[in-house]
């Protein structure tokens, strides 16, 4: 563990935190708390208890943590894979590894050389969020972009546009065989997945009530339906699937007033079950990215399930 005192020229001090017994079982569980002062500024130090959670589970974790004390929450750990240190760097999650500090409450940045602070990050266009997501569902550590205009409804531009963002955004690198262009994740699709994660777009853009009825049955399932589809969590009482389309407007209303009747429809930025092996379901990761402001528990261990499913 790095010696924040010697790295830093600050005092520190630490204690047992007195409000983890707030805190729900699992978190409680899975981290060892202490406050800590960093030359007069309070922050909780979170150390994993075994082993580093995901980085999409260590935000949800650390919000938790915010709502019972509303103070920063650094990862506290002895090593990071470059890999994770850059995910969380993207999802301006605090930590402190041995050799290495990110404490952006505190405009702090040390490694092994200095770190600027990244830019504030622009979210995807749907059209690369698709072209991201497609290459997550293959086992190929490359694809041919070009070869995908058909199956994803876009044309040759808005496939050559979102290559770019994707490049520009450093998630992948991009060269050509022949004349087409081919890309190549930076990583493995778990944590090429993670570091993307303050990119991703909510494919949801609006929240209608619609009668139940042939508006609604022929729909993909999204948001929890979708989930307890996949996983055994349980459903809710009012149904929830996904619409997406550039000419008709479905009709609804914009706060349920019948659940016995009426069906919860999202409407999408983009085509929801494109992507999908079951045509009845929305894409499983587009699902979890509209699902990541979820604070119930059941949600999130789903959710990670189902990521735990895709990348074994």
């Amino acid at each position: 563990m790095l010696n924040l005192t010697d790295a830093l020229g600050v005092d520190v001090t630490s204690a047992p935190w007195a409000g983890a017994g707030s805190l729900p079982y699992i978190l409680e569980e899975t981290y060892d708390f202490r406050k800590v002062t960093l030359d007069g500024t309070a922050c909780l130090f979170a150390e994993p208890r075994n082993g580093i959670p995901t980085v999409q589970a260590v935000a949800r974790n650390f919000e938790r943590v915010r709502e019972a004390e509303s103070l920063p929450v650094v990862l506290k750990t002895d090593a990071l894979s470059a890999e994770r240190r850059k995910a969380l760097i993207a999802a301006r999650i605090p930590f402190v590894a041995k050799e290495q500090i990110y404490l952006p409450f505190m405009g702090v940045v040390l490694q092994d050389k200095l770190y600027a602070e990244p830019n504030p990050r622009e979210k995807l266009m749907p059209s690369a969020q698709m072209l991201l997501f497609a290459y997550l569902y293959q086992d190929s550590g490359k694809m041919y972009p070009g070869k995908l205009t058909e199956k994803l409804g876009l044309s040759a531009m808005q496939i050559t546009r979102a290559v770019r963002q994707l490049q520009k955004m450093k998630l992948f690198d991009v060269d050509k065989d022949g004349v087409s262009v081919v890309i190549h994740g930076k990583t493995n699709h778990r944590a090429l997945y993670e570091a993307a994660g303050s990119y991703l777009l909510d494919p949801v853009k609006e929240i209608l009530y619609v009668g139940g009825g042939e508006k609604t049955e022929n729909l993909p399932l999204a948001g929890i339906s979708a989930l307890s589809r996949m996983t055994m969590l349980a459903d809710d009482n009012v149904p929830t699937c996904a619409y997406h389309s550039r000419t008709d407007k479905l009709i609804g209303e914009n706060a349920l007033s019948d659940r016995e009747k009426q069906v919860r429809v999202e409407i999408w930025k983009y085509a929801p079950s494109l992507l999908s092996k079951d045509k009845s379901v929305a894409d499983p990761l587009s699902v979890l990215v509209s699902l990541k402001g979820e604070r119930d528990e059941r949600v999130q261990q789903a959710a990670e399930e189902v990521l735990g499913g895709l990348w074994r």
